[in-house]
């Protein structure tokens, strides 16, 4: 398999997993005004949680990166902390995002150590493959497919929750921010993907495979509604 038709293969996947998060019921009562300020504030708070420990995320995926991915995952975990020439710290951002949505002192503690529970049970949890080579790869590929949704979605999101939910543009920069760079990002971290298959000698079966196993949930729905369900029906009954 040639590395277009890796390339391929990956961005159809990644295409497959935003086509179904944009299509899904949870995504279009949010963007339609259909949603509950309870549902708002729940998806906002899963959203908040999965995206506060991207730093440490990013750190692993420097850990394993090979030569040629390494200095471009680095300044991603830079610019991730603030540290890079623009000095934007992503999870401010996020703690901007909460503290508009109303989300007090106790529940932004909470959105801390729920981030720090996902670390925690990634650390702790058997593993789903037999090498951290494997393992690595899985990470990188979500990792890159958020980026590949954000660039995609994030603008709509934004939108969604300034009408919706009464946000005001300062909050959401987290939003704008992440509807601009990630385009780059999403390129490199498909340059990223095939210097990793390189790098390792994986081949295209056992790729496939973990492709497979990593996206046999679609993660966006899984990382960011998964408890909306519950609440929307209570909202539905209460109507």
């Amino acid at each position: 398999m040639i590395a277009l038709s890796i390339r391929s293969l990956i961005e159809t996947q990644y295409a497959d997993q935003v086509k179904a998060f944009g299509d899904s019921p949870w995504f279009q009562r949010l963007e339609q005004g259909q949603a509950s300020r309870q549902e708002y504030d729940a998806f906002i708070f899963n959203l908040c949680q999965t995206h506060l420990k991207s730093p440490q995320i990013l750190a692993f995926l420097y850990a394993v990166a090979p030569p040629e991915a390494a200095p471009q995952i680095k300044h991603n975990l830079l610019e991730e902390l603030g540290l890079d020439q623009v000095a934007i710290c992503h999870p401010d951002l996020l703690y901007v995002l909460a503290t508009a949505a109303g989300f007090d002192r106790d529940r932004q503690t909470n959105l801390a150590e729920a981030a720090q529970a996902q670390i925690r049970q990634l650390c702790t949890d058997p593993l789903l493959f037999g090498t951290m080579q494997e393992l690595g790869l899985s990470v990188l590929l979500e990792v890159t497919c958020f980026e590949w949704m954000l660039s995609r979605l994030a603008s709509r999101i934004g939108k969604a929750l300034a009408a919706h939910r009464g946000l005001p543009p300062e909050s959401l920069v987290w939003f704008h921010h992440h509807s601009e760079v990630d385009i780059r990002h999403a390129e490199e971290g498909l340059d990223s993907v095939e210097q990793y298959l390189a790098y390792y000698e994986i081949e295209a079966e056992d790729l496939e495979t973990i492709l497979d196993i990593t996206f046999r949930e679609n993660i966006f729905i899984k990382r960011y509604f998964a408890d909306l369900p519950a609440i929307a029906g209570a909202a539905d009954e209460n109507r």
